[in-house]
C-alpha cells in the first residue's frame, strides 16, 4: 500500500493491493468507514537542481512517485513504469494526461506486452540509459527491480534515490525491526542516496522478517 498526496490537493489517499489479511480488511471498508493513520515518518525523495531526470515505478511503488511529480515540474523528466499486464497498471489515463500537460515523456512497460513494450522495467531502463544521460534517477517498486535499476545507475555513474519497504514497529528509530545496513528505514529513510545504498550489503537480496531475523527477501512474501 502507498499514501498517495498530490501537491495543491487538499484532500490524499491510500493505494491498496490486496495480498495479506491487513490489506484485505482495508478493502472491505465502506464509505464513511476510518481508519487511523500514523505519520509522515523519515525523509521523502529530495528535489535538487538537477534538471533531467528519470523516474522509475514498478507496480504499486508508483504512487509516491506520483506525489513526487508535481515537483519536478519545468525540468525534463522521462518516466517509466510498468505491471505484469495492462490491467495492473495504475492511473494509465491520468499519467498520459498529466505528463501531455507537463511535457513530460512517460513510457509503460507491461511483461506480457499487452500495453505499451513488451519488456520488464529494467530492460526498458537500460535501453534508455544507453540512449541518454540523466542527472538523477528516482524510483520506488519491488526491491529486485530497484537494485537493477541502482545497478545501472552505479554504471553509468548517475545520482540515484531508492524508496525502501521495510518492516516498522515503532516508526520512530527505536525497535530496530527496521535496520538496514547502519540505517533505520523509518528513521534515516525510506528514500536512500546511491551513497547510503552503497553501504547496504543486505539491499536487494535479504530482509529481516517480524522476529528480526534476517531471511531471503522473497521469504515469506
Amino acid at each position: 500500500m502507498s499514501v498517495l498526496a498530490i501537491h495543491g490537493r487538499s484532500e490524499s489517499g491510500a493505494v491498496i493491493k490486496k495480498g495479506g489479511p491487513v490489506s484485505l480488511a482495508l478493502w472491505e471498508k465502506k464509505v464513511g468507514d476510518k481508519f487511523w493513520v500514523r505519520g509522515p515518518y523519515g525523509h521523502p525523495f529530495r528535489v535538487g537542481h538537477h534538471h533531467k531526470l528519470l523516474v522509475v515505478g514498478g507496480g504499486t511503488g508508483l504512487v509516491p512517485l506520483i506525489s513526487l511529480l508535481a515537483h519536478l515540474r519545468g525540468r525534463e523528466v522521462t518516466l517509466i513504469t510498468g505491471a505484469r499486464t495492462a490491467s495492473e497498471l495504475l492511473f494509465k489515463d491520468w499519467l498520459e494526461k498529466e505528463c501531455k500537460t507537463h511535457g513530460f515523456k512517460v513510457i509503460f512497460a507491461t511483461d506480457d506486452g499487452t500495453f505499451g513494450e513488451k519488456n520488464q522495467v529494467p530492460k526498458v531502463v537500460e535501453h534508455v540509459l544507453r540512449a541518454e544521460k540523466f542527472d538523477g534517477i528516482y524510483t520506488c517498486g519491488p526491491e529486485p527491480m530497484m537494485k537493477l535499476v541502482y545497478d545501472l545507475a552505479i554504471e553509468k555513474r548517475c545520482h540515484i534515490q531508492v524508496s525502501l519497504e521495510r518492516v516498522f514497529k515503532c516508526g520512530v528509530g527505536i525497535c530496530a525491526a527496521c535496520v538496514i545496513g547502519p540505517y533505520l528505514a523509518c528513521r534515516d529513510g525510506p528514500v536512500f542516496t546511491d551513497a547510503e545504498l552503497s553501504g547496504m550489503p543486505e539491499f536487494g537480496h535479504s530482509r529481516r522478517d517480524l522476529s528480526g531475523k534476517k531471511v531471503p527477501l522473497g521469504a515469506g512474501h
